[in-house]
Order: C-alpha cells, then sequence, then structure tokens
C-alpha cells in the first residue's frame, strides 16, 4: 500500500528575549517550566500518534520561539519519541530553528546525531546596529561561529533568515548582509519584509515616531538586489520568499504550501488534517493542564484545542490557490483537477484571462503562476482570485 505524505511541526515556545518585531506565542521561562512542558510535549506526541497510522512522515519542523534555547537533551527526547511512535521516512528532512548566540558545540552535535538534518539559523541581518534595532540579543560574529560549528559537525543543509525593511536599513546595508551570507555557499536563504505587527514594540515605536521605515522606491531596490545576487549565487527562487539552491528547497514548506496535510504539537500549534484546521490551546496554563493519556478514549477531543474549524469546498480551494501561488511554479492545473474534480480554469477563468494580458499571469504546460510583476503585487492578484 502507498502511504500519503504527513508532515510535523513541534513548537518550543521559549525564548531568552522576545524581539521587537516578534508577535509569536513566545516567552522567557525558568528551566523547571521548560521540563514540564517538555515532559506534556512528548505525551501529546505519543497521543496523536494513531492520527498518522496510515501515513508516513516526509518532514518534521521544530521551531519557536528558539528551541536551541532548551537544553539538546530536551530536543533528543523529542526526536526519541517522534521515531518511535511514527513512520518516520529514512531521508525525511528534519529541521530546527537555532538562534547564533544560543548554540554550541554540544547542542548542534547532539541535534546532528539525533537524526536532525536541517538547520535554520535566525540571523536576520549582518549589521550589528541593525540587529540591535530588532531586540536580536546575538551579533555577526555569533552567527559566523554558529555556522563553522555546523558545518564542522556534519550539517550540510543549512538555511539562513534575512529580513528587510528593517528600521533605517538601506539598499546598500541589505546588500552587504545578503552577500556575505551568499558567499558562504549557503544552500537556502528565507528573506522576509518586516511586517509591523500589532501589539509589538515596533508598533507603538512606529506611531510615537522613534522608528523610521525605508521608503517603498528602498523596499524595491532591496527586492531586486536579492534576485541579481541569488542570480549570480545560483541559488533559484522557488516560492515568494524563499531561494535555494538545486535540490535544497525546503520540503516542509514546499508541503505547506502544497496542500499536504500536517500535525502541530505544543503550545498555540496548528494541525491540518482530514479537511479541518486545529490550534492548540494558546495560554500556557491551559495546555499544561490537558491530559493527552485520555486524548484517544475521549468523547470530546475538541476540548483540547482553542478553535476546531471544518474547511468546506470553497475555503479549501480558496487556501490552495493562496499558498499555490506563493511557489514560484505556480499551480498544476491537473493536480487541482485531482483534488477537488473541478477545472481549473474554467473556475477562474476571467481573472486568469485578466492578469496574463496584463502580464501578471502567466502558463507553461499545465502550470500557471504569477511573472516576476506579479509577485510584486500577488497580495491584489490573489484577493482577485477568492472564491466568494
Amino acid at each position: 500500500m502507498i502511504m500519503s505524505n504527513l508532515e510535523l511541526y513541534i513548537h518550543i515556545p521559549f525564548c531568552e528575549k522576545k524581539c521587537k518585531y516578534c508577535d509569536f506565542v513566545s516567552f522567557r521561562a525558568d528551566f523547571s517550566v521548560v521540563d514540564k512542558y517538555i515532559y506534556k510535549l512528548l505525551e501529546e506526541i505519543e497521543a496523536k500518534k494513531y492520527l498518522a497510522n496510515d501515513y508516513q512522515i516526509s518532514s518534521i519542523y521544530i521551531g519557536g520561539g528558539t528551541p536551541s534555547f532548551i537544553e539538546p537533551k530536551h530536543i533528543a527526547f523529542i526526536m526519541e519519541s517522534v521515531k518511535s511512535n511514527y513512520n518516520v521516512l529514512e531521508d525525511a528532512e528534519i529541521s530546527i530553528e537555532v538562534n547564533p548566540n544560543s548554540v554550541n558545540e554540544d547542542k548542534i552535535c547532539t541535534y546532528f546525531n539525533s537524526g536532525i538534518n536541517r538547520l535554520s539559523i535566525g540571523l536576520q541581518s549582518t549589521n550589528d546596529d541593525e540587529l540591535k534595532i530588532l531586540g536580536r540579543v546575538h551579533n555577526y560574529s555569533d552567527f559566523l561561529n554558529a555556522y563553522n560549528i555546523a558545518i564542522h559537525a556534519g550539517f550540510k543543509n543549512i538555511n539562513v533568515d534575512l529580513i528587510n525593511g528593517i528600521p533605517s536599513q538601506t539598499p546598500e546595508s541589505f546588500k552587504k548582509s545578503l552577500k556575505q551570507v551568499l558567499m558562504l555557499n549557503i544552500k537556502h536563504i528565507s528573506i522576509y519584509n518586516l511586517i509591523i505587527e500589532d501589539n509589538t514594540p515596533f508598533k507603538s515605536m512606529l506611531e510615537n515616531n522613534e522608528i523610521q521605515l525605508p521608503l517603498e522606491n528602498d523596499l524595491l531596490m532591496m527586492d531586486k538586489i536579492t534576485k541579481e545576487l541569488a542570480d549570480y549565487y545560483r541559488l533559484n527562487r522557488y516560492e515568494i520568499s524563499n531561494y535555494a539552491k538545486e535540490g535544497f528547497e525546503c520540503r516542509h514548506n514546499l508541503g505547506y504550501w502544497s496542500d499536504v496535510p500536517y500535525i502541530g504539537f505544543g503550545l498555540n500549534s496548528s494541525s491540518y488534517f482530514a479537511n479541518t484546521r486545529y490550534k492548540n490551546k494558546a495560554i500556557l496554563n491551559d495546555y499544561m493542564s490537558l491530559n493527552y493519556r485520555n486524548y484517544m478514549i475521549s468523547t470530546n477531543q475538541n476540548d483540547f484545542y482553542d478553535e476546531v474549524t471544518h474547511i468546506d469546498i470553497t475555503n479549501h480551494i480558496n487556501e490552495y490557490v493562496m499558498l499555490g501561488f506563493r511557489k514560484i511554479k505556480g499551480i498544476n492545473t491537473r493536480d487541482f483537477y485531482n483534488t477537488f474534480n473541478k477545472d481549473f480554469e474554467e473556475l477562474f477563468k476571467t481573472a486568469l484571462s485578466k492578469y496574463q494580458n496584463m502580464g501578471l499571469v502567466s502558463k507553461e504546460s499545465d502550470n500557471y503562476f504569477l511573472t516576476d510583476a506579479g509577485l510584486d503585487v500577488s497580495n491584489s492578484i490573489l484577493s482577485d482570485l477568492l472564491l466568494k
């Protein structure tokens, strides 16, 4: 029997310090709280194993927060539990997020020896002044040290996160950051535009004119610089914010953008399974009070979640289109038909014709995708493609 793929996400909500732009569920906690959380997390991982009986695990992603903030033994325990309870493919992509200042040789070697084969390093900038503005607790030297340790430990698949649009950032300083990273022969980079979220220090700082964001023309120049340097260093853009050398595309993210189901473990994590979206408890005390040993026999498993949302056909199509057009290859019409038993071209005929005529959408073989110009205005295009 051919088994379908399933992805796992594991959330570690702890950080040394919350960054000024961050609106994720993350916080600092003492080691006794961390120990109790990991115990509860392992309980949840074991309790939900029956959901994956008919699936093979194609990717695992340990994110946060800052997973590298906690003791490496906890990560090893998590990996042992996943491998003993789930059918993890031998070549599964297994990633962990790390911050440059919170890893050392012991941690990185433990990750590698426990089966983790991909690191995602949250650098954000090589400019120490920009890192201070963001509220990061590391500097560029910390990153270089962490990167070298990872290479010597045996990691061949390393992603580096960068941010553009940092307050006071210029196209020149961004170009220097990006070039310094690419010169290391990095296999994957993720470049995110800074978004000022509500209830973050940056939001109030912006309202009080304490920070100044780069102008729109500067942001466009940074995008142009990214495309030129990525091309020069032979990284292919495969998604709006992601670039990789051939064969190093993030399989976990590609699965997320391609309608692969996933189960999330831990505080505030999300799951997408059997046309239903689940949102774990977002308050630590609520999550810690759950008895996952009763999960399988519970008469109302919804009590274990903050939100349970059944996805009807219209919302499913809208999500499929929104995520599918994030990929540079776009949406395959045959895959769409096999998923929904509907003709993609007929369903979106008017909008597709409109944006093809404008040079913002193109078609190659059975794939519709956004052109370079279309990627720059993707939000407005996608909002026009949504079914009502």
